[in-house]
Formats: structure tokens, sequence, C-alpha cells
């Protein structure tokens, strides 16, 4: 079932690039809305890791000192993404990772009276 939402007309590049320059934080706040409205396109079972996705892009970004630095570390961070992909694909179906699983303590163990 196609999903219905508000759709944001992108502006035009020249229009982004005085954006851009005169008016960064409404730059961010448009990025920001597009980004969202487009999580709220798609079904809400792929919401989460969308959501959980641009969290993590939204961090890189504040971390960036300027827009060729941020742009360098999406780079980096979606080359790293693309390897790990690629690993899994690649991954022979039989195999698998084993792990230990260790049961965390109750709470209520701790919990001084």
């Amino acid at each position: 079932m196609p999903h219905s939402y508000h759709h944001t007309a992108l502006p035009s590049f020249d229009e982004l690039k005085v954006l851009a320059e005169k008016d960064p934080e409404q730059l961010e706040a448009l990025r920001h809305q597009l980004s969202m409205e487009f999580i709220e396109s798609v079904p809400k079972d792929h919401q989460g890791p969308l959501l959980a996705q641009q969290s993590h892009i939204d961090r890189i970004i504040e971390r960036g000192n300027n827009p060729n630095h941020i742009n360098i570390l999406l780079g980096h961070e979606l080359g790293k993404q693309f390897v790990r992909f690629a690993n899994s694909l690649n991954k022979p179906i039989n195999e698998h990772q084993a792990a230990e699983v260790i049961q965390f303590p109750s709470a209520n163990k701790h919990t001084k009276h």
C-alpha cells in the first residue's frame, strides 16, 4: 500500500548554494525536513532503522568543522558501511559467528532497601 506524505520541493542548486552561504541553519533545517519526510513515507517497520541511520548521520555532521570536512567524514562512513554490506553479502550462508550469551543480573538484586 503506497504511503502518502507531504512533499517539500527541493530548491534549485543555485538556491541551495545561496542558502548555504547566507543561512546555513535554514539549509540544515531543510535537510532535516526532507530526511524526515522521506522516512515518514516508508512503511512503519522500516522507519526505525532509517531513524537510527539518520541519527548516526546527524552525529557525523555535528563532528565536522566545515562543509568539506563533513563531506569527507560522510564519505568515510559510507565507505565503511559499503565494506560491511559487501562482506555480509559475500559471507557463506553456512558460516555463523559464535557468541556467548550471558544473562544480565536482575535490577531488583542491586536495589538497596
